[in-house]
């Protein structure tokens, strides 16, 4: 079977343009120690393969929280 590999992030503020968003999850890998960088708009590097950026608003008990969904791209 073939699964493609998310990576699920809740970042402490939020965004509220596509490339606020971008620079923020790429910092956010940055220090956990990760190689990440920007392909386009969309999409970044991490780690020699690449992901696709969403991201979608939950309420959590009242609390807005915004969350990041990078999807591994097949090549």
């Amino acid at each position: 079977m073939f699964f493609k590999e998310k990576i699920v992030m809740e970042l402490d503020d939020r965004y509220f343009t596509i490339n606020d968003l971008q620079k923020a999850v790429v910092t956010q890998l940055k220090n956990e120690g990760k190689a990440c960088q920007v392909i386009d708009l969309f999409t970044l590097l991490i780690d020699n393969k690449k992901y696709s950026i969403q991201q979608r608003n939950l309420n959590m008990s009242g609390v807005p929280v915004q969350q990041v969904i990078l999807t591994q791209i097949e090549n």
